[in-house]
């Protein structure tokens, strides 16, 4: 009587079970790709919410003032948490406005977190980088730069990909993404 109850017992065999694992496995194959594809798409989004703020405060320092100026601390550009990106300007900019009275360049030290870098104001070091790029002579973003009728910012950073990721804005809002950085 228990040989007979033992015989009866219904399971998966062993074939059936690697079919179900060869089918989970080649899920997991498309699956992840598309994942941090998807992860790195929106990590571009702190690249274009820095850059559409850097535009902001331009705009508004210019329309006070009749010129762009490379000082983010002048503008009122400040960012807060961690960035991914370095953002600013690659080239030294304009002079200080004339009858300017407020403030100028920030406390020029670099810590966790963000705030104004040892190079100089006119750009910010994303800590999650892991390098600080001198962007005022020309190193890491290509035409990005300020004068005092028109501005380039950029940003960059490396968000999972094979090399960095590069975003431009200029003063008349064109926002691009110069070198993508996807995987």
């Amino acid at each position: 009587m228990r040989i007979r109850k033992y015989l009866n017992q219904k399971g998966f065999s062993l074939i059936e079970l690697m079919i179900v694992v060869a089918i989970i496995g080649i899920l997991a194959a498309v699956a992840i790709p598309n994942f941090q594809t998807f992860q790195a798409r929106s990590r571009q989004s702190e690249a274009r919410a820095q850059l559409a703020a850097i535009y902001t405060a331009q705009k508004a320092f210019q329309a006070e003032w009749m010129i762009y100026f490379g000082d983010f601390m002048a503008s009122g550009y400040t960012p807060e948490g961690d960035m991914r990106y370095n953002v600013g300007f690659s080239a030294a900019g304009t002079t200080t406005p004339a009858n300017y009275s407020g403030r100028v360049g920030g406390d020029n030290t670099a810590g966790a977190g963000v705030g104004p870098t040892d190079i100089n104001t006119m750009s910010y070091c994303g800590q999650a980088y892991g390098m600080c790029l001198d962007l005022s002579t020309g190193g890491g973003i290509p035409g990005a730069g300020l004068d005092a009728t028109t501005f380039v910012a950029g940003a960059i950073g490396n968000i999972g990909g094979t090399g960095d990721d590069q975003w431009v804005i200029d003063d008349s809002k064109q926002l691009r993404n110069t070198v993508s950085g996807l995987p």
